[in-house]
């Protein structure tokens, strides 16, 4: 069975703290932030960690170089994780509460009604505290959404109940894989910790993408090939799928297109 994922993480050193203060580095790192499977069998699974270092993702930020504001430093700040990874996940959180709320007030359970809307570092821990999940039973429910491929019957999903000795035998695929393989793996422990039947490898699409299109020649007219056109041509094919359309920077929607770009691929 083939399994699409797809993780949102945070790379590099993290600031060391003693009481709030930060004293140092550590040493090169992966978090999970946010994780999204899809199986070839339409079922899909996602979850938002809440292990990570919040306030490391936070104030994670870049320099834009294309700006220079001597004067004014804090402009040139893009804090590129926050405002494309977390504050998604925020509005996802909010749409949670707010149905929760409706759905204790429908039921005569008295409660304040008020949602904190506005996206504050404060507001989003709040959140992810009570609708985010810890990487240990996001590893636990991994491995069950696998096992639900032995349990199936009758297009209907039953949940799964991954016993040691169960064996299934999935395929894993990701664009770009290496990071989302490494943070998929580190949810189990050491890669000889992965459960029963889980392969050791994920195919990258990104390599069958490259041996696609090196067969591909394109002229110019002038019998001089366009290698570097072969990328922007296969955009242009029918039925390519936009990854905007997807959500970009969701794990859930960038495993939907994994898979969609997949079978895009194999009729390519």
């Amino acid at each position: 069975m083939k399994y699409y994922l797809d993780t949102e993480f945070i790379e590099g050193t993290q600031k060391k703290r003693f009481l709030g203060i930060p004293y140092g580095s550590t040493k090169n790192t992966i978090d999970l932030i946010s994780i999204g499977i899809v199986c070839e069998d339409d079922r899909e699974y996602y979850a938002v960690s809440k292990d990570f270092n919040l306030k490391e993702v936070w104030n994670r930020f870049q320099l834009d170089i294309n700006k220079n504001f001597p004067m004014d430093p804090e402009y040139n700040k893009v804090y590129w994780i926050r405002e494309n990874v977390l504050r998604p996940i925020f509005e996802e959180f909010l749409e949670k509460e707010r149905g929760l709320i409706y759905k204790m007030q429908n039921m005569g359970v008295a409660c304040s009604g008020e949602v904190k809307d506005k996206f504050t570092y404060r507001n989003f821990k709040k959140l992810l505290k009570k609708y985010g999940t810890t990487d240990l039973k996001i590893s636990k429910e991994v491995k069950n959404f696998i096992a639900c491929e032995n349990i199936n019957s009758g297009g209907q999903i039953l949940l799964g109940n991954f016993h040691p000795n169960d064996k299934p035998k999935p395929e894993f695929y990701a664009y770009y894989a290496d990071y989302d393989w490494v943070v998929f793996c580190w949810l189990f422990g050491r890669m000889i910790d992965l459960p029963n039947g889980f392969p050791m490898y994920c195919t990258d699409l990104k390599q069958i993408l490259d041996e696609k299109v090196s067969k591909v020649h394109i002229d110019d007219g002038k019998g001089e090939n366009l290698v570097h056109n072969r990328l922007s041509w296969i955009k242009t094919l029918p039925h390519y799928p936009d990854p905007k359309k997807y959500g970009e920077h969701n794990a859930l929607g960038d495993a939907k297109w994994a898979r969609d770009f997949h079978q895009f691929l194999e009729k390519l």
